[in-house]
């Protein structure tokens, strides 16, 4: 940061391709935060009126510094200068010059710089350089630069004054003293980004010769229309619409908001807009056109007049609209008809159908808006629908549970945690009873969704055995053991954890219930404790380690919002042959949002 009485090291012709910036803050900091301390505004600033110049107090060592109010702190407004001159200058392929005397350029130009709003998101800034050239009217295009490389070749051979912002001179405004040096009557730093709002701008002007700011802030689904939005605060883009009717006197509606009557002018942003005209006793006429910046669009409608006009409006969509048996249209309908006693019916598939007899006098407007009721199946179907929505919509879950896991083997090969250097060796080579070798425990699990596939992200079990596991036990050569064939056994009691991570999913969603299948590599480890007491030989125990390959079966039933009830089934396949192969069955209760 630029601190009163320092100066920027700005690059020398043999130094351009590295230079040294003391006044220039760490490049670890988003790019953000300059643009926000250069739009913000102090208490200050905001009673300054648009177009005086702001000053900012400036010590170069040369007398007492320079100072005024409306300005940002004069820190910032330094760091502003400095990035701003320094990167304007090795845009132009050539380093800074010292003043140019008469032939300097005149201020005619305007620089459109572009930046990402958000991390990650700078696709967007070659899009928004196209959309600004495209936005642009014809007849200032020749003085607009749009983007860096536009900068670069307009200044190419160019050397800026200096000497305000290196302190060769004293000046209250040393980036626009520069600016105005290079030619350029304008800048404006636009932002792009994307979030849940849909495209959001953020643009900041200033213009070097009155010291006017100017700034601009716009969201919109439609990026052309939030681009359109933020650009019109600093050009005129607005296009002239004359729109007229025969007979005149009708309703305008522009993009579904009533505006007018005809004869009606307007101006509209860029971009597509449609205007609808409506008269009574007269079918409504609708046209969309695509607007140009600054063009002049006249409409002219010839409104069809009618003995009387029929509006029917049903839902759902895709409903059939039939006038005396006659079909006329789905969902929406707006025609001329002949006065009389009519019977307008709706229907569709799955809905009751629904019929009225309607009096419709000359030159009347008969309108129907009617919801069809659905059937009980369908009832059924649409609540099913919307749950089932309602489930998609949830993409991470919590669960906790509770779990009888049963080994599918009888291979355990623990070794011991401490012992003697005789038993070093020793191995337990397998479960000799229980016959069942049953493990409970509680595990805890969570993942993510998309629509149809997700990862299960981190899961753990912890189990331990109810009852007491005999294990047989591999000697070394010349320990004693007991039997002819120098195997003996352990009474031991097993706990059992269980580690897993990053497991894709395939799921698929009925209604409330959510299915879904999942594979992938756990971690297993046992440790192994002797029943004996104080007679325990391995007084610290036994362990064993194993890498298993699993597959897991789940089913998830949403019992209220987002907490639901499971059940699972798991099975696992020993790739180190140390641990045997599982077969767990799961139940617990999750949570998703």
């Amino acid at each position: 940061m630029l601190r009163p009485g320092e100066r920027c090291a700005f690059p020398t012709p043999q130094a351009t391709s590295s230079p040294q910036l003391p006044c220039m803050r760490p490049q670890g900091r988003r790019a953000e935060t300059t643009w926000e301390r250069l739009s913000q505004k102090s208490p200050r600033s905001q009673a300054t009126p648009l177009g005086r110049r702001a000053f900012i107090g400036v010590h170069h060592g040369r007398g007492p510094p320079v100072g005024s109010a409306a300005a940002p702190s004069p820190e910032d407004a330094m760091f502003v200068s400095c990035l701003l001159s320094v990167s304007l200058a090795l845009s132009a392929g050539a380093a800074p010059g010292m003043p140019p005397g008469p032939q300097a350029p005149t201020p005619s130009h305007t620089l459109w710089l572009v930046q990402a709003l958000y991390p990650g998101q700078d696709a967007l800034l070659q899009r928004t350089e196209a959309g600004i050239a495209a936005l642009i009217p014809q007849d200032v295009q020749a003085r607009q630069l749009i983007g860096r490389d536009a900068l670069a070749t307009h200044l190419k051979g160019q050397g800026g004054d200096l000497r305000c912002v290196s302190g060769e001179a004293r000046c209250r405004e040393p980036l626009e003293a520069y600016l105005e040096s290079l030619g350029l009557e304008r800048v404006v730093l636009v932002q792009v980004g994307q979030d849940d709002a849909g495209y959001r701008f953020r643009a900041v002007s200033v213009r070097p010769g009155t010291g006017a700011r100017g700034q601009a802030e716009t969201a919109n689904p439609a990026f052309e229309k939030a681009l359109a939005g933020v650009l019109v605060k600093f050009l005129s883009l607005n296009a002239t619409v004359v729109a007229e009717t025969t007979p005149a006197g009708a309703t305008v509606f522009l993009d579904g908001v009533k505006v007018g009557t005809t004869p009606f002018t307007t101006e509209v942003l860029p971009g597509e807009h449609t205007f609808r005209f409506e008269l009574a006793s007269h079918l409504p006429k609708e046209e969309t056109r695509v607007m140009r910046s600054r063009q002049q669009v006249k409409l002219d409608a010839a409104l069809e007049k009618v003995p009387a006009r029929l509006v029917v409006k049903a839902q759902p969509e895709g409903a059939e609209i039939r006038v005396d048996g006659q079909p006329v249209g789905t969902t929406a309908v707006d025609q001329g008809i002949q006065p009389g006693t009519r019977v307008v019916s709706l229907t569709l598939d799955g809905y009751e159908p629904h019929e009225v007899t309607a009096e419709i006098a000359p030159g009347g407007t008969y309108t129907l808006e009617h919801a069809l009721t659905p059937t009980s199946m369908q009832s059924f179907k649409l609540a099913m629908r919307r749950r089932e929505e309602a489930t998609m919509a949830r993409q991470s879950y919590l669960e906790a549970s509770f779990e009888l896991q049963r080994l599918t083997g009888t291979s355990l090969a623990s070794q011991p945690l401490s012992t003697s250097e005789e038993l070093e060796g020793l191995r337990t080579q397998d479960v000799r009873a229980p016959g069942s070798r049953n493990l409970r425990g509680v595990g805890i699990e969570y993942g993510r969704y998309g629509q149809f596939f997700g990862v299960m992200l981190v899961g753990a079990t912890y189990a331990s055995t109810g009852d007491t596991w005999t294990l047989g036990i591999d000697v070394p050569p010349g320990v004693g053991g007991v039997g002819p064939d120098g195997i003996s056994s352990l009474d031991t009691q097993v706990q059992a954890v269980s580690l897993r991570a990053l497991q894709p999913q395939l799921r698929y969603v009925l209604g409330p219930v959510s299915f879904a299948l999942q594979a992938g590599l756990e971690g297993r480890g046992l440790l192994v404790k002797e029943r004996a007491g104080d007679a325990a030989v391995f007084k610290d125990g036994l362990y064993a380690l194993d890498l298993h390959a699993s597959g897991q079966a789940t089913a998830r039933i949403y019992v209220y919002e987002g907490l639901y009830a499971s059940v699972a089934y798991q099975h696992s396949f020993t790739l180190l042959k140390k641990i045997a192969g599982t077969s767990n069955i799961r139940g617990g209760l999750g949570y998703a949002f």
